[in-house]
């Protein structure tokens, strides 16, 4: 019998206590054995009311636990860095998005991650999915013909819980691309199966950001075969759902509220303007990430999104950043 995966969370978040830690526990042969946060109180209460059985405020200090793989939710910034603390260490890493702020640390984790043999996995989660995954089926069976048009709206009103740092701070890594073109990008990869080659922006302040960081993008990208894609991403819409829509020469399926945590929303394909519902059984896609990665952590398979996918998706943010900056089209 394989020993559990002992993890360490790095980050005492709210995405941890919502969504990992009860995926960890519900997937047999892992169990969390420690958690890190820079306030000694938060984290302190955190690992008591999430019976958690250590608590560290330091980095350091965790890593230096028994423990098999780490799973990273603090700031944007501090990604790459504990990541590659973690690896050095000898821990499998589960990230979250972005992976790193830069293209360099990004490269740097996974060319590390190869060197040591371990496992390097990002928290793009919607790949989990089965909406996504039936969307993915529908493009590779044919069903939809040839692609001719795209398009995404990842559009919410951001939660005054979830602002803070990711509305204020631009040296923690604030605004639109590093929290929701990351995921369109790696979604779309996964369901077009092509990565974007070129990528044009526009960005947009409407008052949920701080001056000077944007709360709003618009991009058009297109992919290695040429198929264009209309992408449109908020921190600002209130009144409308997240939706994707892929229009083939034979059928168009439209998407709509898929793009969030929480399992849900409704496919329909449509046939010369006739809508039909795609029966889904929606489940929770965590737990599928956690499965993935403890599987590849024991050298069988890959996790969900391999830090590879994790360099995609950012190198198409940070694309998509400097195409707005330089109001030119910028090639990937």
């Amino acid at each position: 019998m394989m020993k559990n995966l002992k993890w360490g969370l790095i980050g005492a978040s709210r995405i941890g206590a919502e969504w990992i830690i009860p995926a960890i526990r519900s997937t047999p042969g892992n169990e969390i054995v420690a958690v890190q946060g820079g306030d000694a109180l938060r984290v302190s209460d955190y690992a008591r009311n999430h019976s958690i059985a250590n608590a560290f405020t330091s980095v350091e200090e965790l890593l230096a636990a028994d423990l098999d793989a780490v799973y990273i939710s603090n700031t944007n910034e501090k990604h790459a860095p504990c990541a590659i603390a973690a690896l050095n260490a000898g821990k499998h890493v589960l990230g979250e998005k972005p992976m790193a702020t830069s293209l360099d640390e990004a490269k740097a984790m996974v060319a590390l991650a190869h060197e040591k043999g371990l496992t390097l996995a990002i928290n793009h989660h919607l790949r989990g999915m089965n909406s996504h995954r039936k969307l993915r089926d529908l493009v590779e069976s044919g069903a939809l013909g040839e692609l001719v048009a795209v398009r995404a709206m990842f559009g919410v009103l951001l939660p005054q819980a979830n602002r803070g740092w990711r509305t204020e701070s631009a040296v923690a890594g604030a605004g639109v691309f590093f929290d929701l073109t990351v995921h369109d990008a790696d979604s779309l990869h996964f369901i077009l199966g092509e990565k974007f080659k070129r990528v044009a922006t526009f960005t947009s302040n409407n008052g949920v950001s701080a001056e000077g960081i944007e709360d709003g993008v618009a991009i058009v990208a297109q992919t290695a075969s040429g198929l264009t894609v209309q992408i449109t991403e908020s921190f600002a819409v209130e009144h409308a759902k997240t939706s994707l829509e892929l229009h083939g020469t034979t059928a168009s399926v439209f998407a709509e509220g898929v793009l969030l945590q929480s399992p849900g929303g409704k496919l329909e394909l449509s046939i010369q303007g006739e809508r039909q519902e795609i029966k889904i059984e929606h489940e929770n896609a965590y737990p599928r990430v956690i499965a993935a990665f403890a599987t590849a952590a024991q050298g069988k398979g890959r996790p969900l999104v391999s830090g590879e996918d994790g360099l995609a998706s950012l190198q198409f943010a940070i694309a998509a950043r400097q195409a707005a900056e330089t109001h030119q089209v910028v090639e990937i």
